[in-house]
């Protein structure tokens, strides 16, 4: 094939497109690329209806609306690199749309689309962003550097990344959208079905789409529609555990990567006790009357501009509020919490066939501070926030120390929150996923990995945040972003952990540097070490007494969460 600066590819479900091409890089990118569309805030989303023509995919499409990005990570670069788009207020410049922005960027080898190609796997990116932020428009997020790698190992993949509704537009619940929704059940001229009738869940729902998308088009960019690799970091691993576990949702992908995130990371709500305090600041902020009726309120909201509501999700609150919701059954179990749902190896998706699982050492320093204000002199009373009894505070200051400084409060403090939202339930899970190995043997394979690398510019820049919650992206993903941000040292790193996520998308041992494989059952796992070596390492690193303290904790939150859905039981 000859390389162009354009090409066109037919979608047999949809039309044509056209793509543009990275000659350099022999890596043809789609942009834009509809797999659904929201007509209806607060509904789930629809097909895209098929076109005439060739429909433009050189352009970056609109994002789904949402707040400012805020995460460290863009103090380390260039602002201009920050932006994409012309937009003069979104975040990297990039439209914001309800209707269009569930689309899809494709970043494809050239080889792929010649005639006769052999279909070559598929890996299928969601971005995190607490849920409330992120899109496939991120500059990082760029996967040509990656896809040119994937060639030039001989071990071709096709990345496709995901946009899916946020904050307010995607993770929102209340009675009043409940009392909505069943009204438009009842006078809908056509059937909705139970699954359609989720509240709270749109955008897990959004992603569903996007798998189903893959699964029926993706041949026509000459990928192996029955190799996909789900991909996904923070929230965008968590919906992937999330999607393994939902019944409904079994059969979308075969492999998945899992960077920094499980269910229990953002475990999911129950409408009354999380989803009602939300809504109805989020009423209030907005100015719409309290005593009105639940579908007046709702259709009060759907007039509001998406940007004035987009705005009113950065005011409700800060830190890990847009969340999934329990739903009766619709979609989530309706009678048992989450994170015991995912502790039940019958649980899992029977299709899934490989994971590879793993956190960053500092997962809590990004953000510790959202959880409290970490100060020597207060701090027995932020302990409060996470002992739930006396009794244990003990054996909690045997685990994390008592702080004589305020700096001793802040790593107290980071350690403590990454080890309850990251390192504990993923080690939770890996032990669960364990047993699932034994259930399945050899149709089942588990990877686990530790990433220890803090980034050298953002140690400049912002000292002390170690190997941060999501400080792998840039050596993931590389150039063309991350060119001025790594070192030489930390670009060579990018090559060597490209080279083991591209191996896993292609069934392949995922080995050290000395070509040994980390064996799950043996408590081993691939460590990414601080001075930028492949090791195989101890998989397990909480010591006992944490793992006590934390399995104690969860049990109090596992109490808490069966009794606030004890009600729905009927």
């Amino acid at each position: 094939m000859t390389a162009a600066k354009a090409i066109n590819i037919t979608l047999p479900n949809y039309g044509t497109i056209r793509g543009s091409v990275d000659t350099q890089r022999q890596v043809a990118i789609f942009r834009n690329v509809p797999y659904a569309h929201a007509p209806v805030r607060w509904r789930v989303a629809v097909k895209p209806q098929p076109w005439t023509g060739v429909r433009d995919a050189t352009i970056q499409g609109p994002s789904c609306p949402q707040g400012e990005w805020l995460y460290p990570l863009g103090k380390i670069v260039p602002g201009a690199l920050l932006r994409v788009g012309t937009h003069p207020t979104y975040p990297f410049g990039i439209e914001h749309s309800e209707l269009d922005g569930l689309n899809l960027n494709i970043f494809v080898p050239l080889s792929a689309l010649e005639e006769g190609a052999e279909p070559i796997p598929v890996m299928t990116w969601i971005h995190g962003g607490a849920l409330r932020t992120g899109a496939n428009c991120v500059p990082l997020f760029d996967a040509r550097n990656f896809v040119e790698h994937s060639i030039k190992l001989n071990q071709p993949v096709i990345v496709v990344a995901v946009n899916y509704r946020l904050a307010a537009f995607g993770f929102l619940a209340s009675k009043e959208l409940q009392q909505d929704m069943e009204h438009y059940a009842t006078t809908s001229a056509t059937p909705v079905s139970t699954y359609d009738q989720s509240v709270g869940n749109w955008g897990l729902q959004d992603q569903k789409l996007a798998f189903e998308w893959v699964r029926e088009n993706i041949s026509a960019f000459g990928g192996n529609n029955r190799n996909v690799t789900a991909w996904g970091e923070s929230a965008g691993s968590l919906s992937l555990h999330y999607h393994m576990l939902i019944p409904a949702h079994h059969g979308l992908f075969d492999h998945a990567i899992m960077q920094s995130g499980v269910t229990a990371t953002m475990a999911a709500g129950v409408v009354e006790q999380n989803g009602q305090p939300v809504f109805d600041r989020l009423v209030e902020f907005l100015g719409i009357p309290k005593e009105l009726e639940g579908v007046e309120k709702i259709r009060r909201l759907r007039e509001v501009p998406m940007d004035d509501l987009s705005r009113a999700s950065d005011a409700v609150g800060p830190g890990l509020i847009f969340i999934p919701f329990h739903d009766g059954g619709k979609l989530l179990p309706s009678d048992l919490p989450i994170q015991a749902w995912s502790t039940q190896i019958s649980s899992y998706d029977p299709n899934v066939k490989s994971i590879m699982l793993g956190t960053n050492k500092d997962e809590g320093t990004a953000f510790a501070t959202i959880f409290g204000e970490a100060k020597a002199a207060s701090f027995p009373e932020l302990v409060k926030k996470f002992v739930p009894s006396p009794q244990l505070i003990p054996l909690f200051e045997s685990i994390y120390g008592v702080p004589q400084s305020d700096a001793d409060a802040f790593r107290i403090l980071a350690e403590l929150v990454g080890d309850l939202v990251f390192q504990y339930p993923t080690q939770q899970i890996a032990d669960t996923l364990l047993e699932l190995k034994k259930t399945r043997g050899e149709d089942f394979r588990l990877e686990r990995y530790h990433y220890d690398v803090a980034l050298n510019k953002m140690e400049e820049v912002v000292p002390g945040l170690g190997a941060m919650h999501a400080g792998e992206l840039p050596i993931i993903f590389g150039p063309p972003f991350s060119d001025t941000v790594l070192t030489e040292s930390e670009l060579a790193l990018s090559t060597k952990i490209q080279k083991r996520w591209i191996a896993f998308a292609n069934q392949k041992p995922v080995t050290a540097e000395d070509g040994v494989v980390a064996d799950a059952t043996k408590d081993q796992a691939i460590v990414w070490t601080h001075d930028h070596r492949v090791e195989v390492g101890k998989a397990r690193r909480l010591s006992k007494e944490a793992m006590v303290f934390w399995e104690t904790i969860t049990k109090f939150k596992l109490q808490h969460a069966q009794a606030a859905l004890a009600p729905r039981e009927e």
